[in-house]
């Protein structure tokens, strides 16, 4: 009996280790960003680090008035939630169709569209900016939404099938009986079933599109530049402006941070609703 006890105590201790332990690893980056931020030039390259410090906001002012952080921060909330909203949309169309009906070689598209988001994004990157040079969408939100589609749309499709997989078949045929449209069953009947994973999903292509580079970067130049743009160019050849480079990595990182504090009920339910089959 107490081996047993010891042991549920031993293995209780290690646990609490592990947890203490992952959760300090995964919120001291974010705390370092964050203090850095608020540290005056002087403070954040102080050895030894100082943890208690006057707080300085000039950073944040800086980045807002004299480099332009709103126009980038609204390219990123238009390109991330243009590219998310138009993959939902067309990911659930083709997930629906790939799971209710019987198409010759419909696993093989399926592969072959996760396949898609398996490959780095820099295989794209020229193809992408001469169809855009000739098409002129180069530096627009067009293009860029685009280019983020051609990455987030096969995610969709992947992850949303597994969440159509988990509706019976008996309730299309339902509504079909009653005289409802193949689309209405979709619209009204099931996407309002898939509440939790279209949330899911759509957090995840909004993470992805919020944070590219490559694509923004390569693509883009002033009018269209979203916020990991604006961020890299505090770090130069010649001149690193590490309070600047904080203080936008905050505003940047805050968005993302908030939405899935608020979503995690959503998210949580959606990514198990959806992992039950493959």
């Amino acid at each position: 009996m107490r081996k047993e006890l010891r042991r549920k105590y031993i293995n209780r201790t290690i646990a609490y280790f592990v947890l203490i332990a992952a959760s300090v690893i995964a919120i001291f980056p974010i705390y370092w960003l964050v203090s850095s931020a608020l540290k005056s030039p002087k403070d954040i390259w102080s050895i030894p680090p100082s943890f208690l410090f006057p707080l300085d906001t000039s950073h944040f002012l800086t980045v807002v008035k004299e480099r332009g952080l709103l126009k980038y921060f609204s390219n990123s909330l238009i390109v991330s939630s243009g590219s998310t909203f138009i993959s939902l949309i067309l990911g659930s169309l083709a997930a629906y169709v790939l799971t209710r009906y019987s198409i010759k070689g419909g696993r093989h598209i399926a592969f072959w569209m996760i396949s898609l988001r398996m490959m780095p994004p820099i295989v794209v990157i020229l193809p992408l900016y001469i169809l855009f040079t000739r098409l002129g969408l180069v530096d627009t939100h067009i293009g860029l939404i685009f280019a983020h589609i051609t990455l987030n749309l096969p995610f969709a499709v992947w992850m949303l099938m597994g969440f159509f997989k988990e509706i019976p078949k008996e309730i299309d045929e339902a509504a079909l009986i009653d005289g409802c449209t193949t689309m209405g069953v979709l619209f009204r009947v099931v996407i309002p079933l898939l509440k939790g994973g279209l949330i899911a999903t759509g957090i995840f292509c909004i993470l992805w599109s919020w944070n590219d580079f490559i694509f923004a970067f390569s693509l883009t130049s002033v009018e269209a530049a979203t916020l990991p743009v604006l961020i890299s160019g505090f770090l130069g050849d010649y001149v690193w402006e590490w309070s600047s480079f904080y203080a936008s990595g905050v505003i940047a990182a805050a968005p993302i941070m908030l939405l899935a504090l608020f979503t995690q009920k959503y998210l949580v339910r959606g990514m198990t609703f959806g992992a039950v089959r493959g």
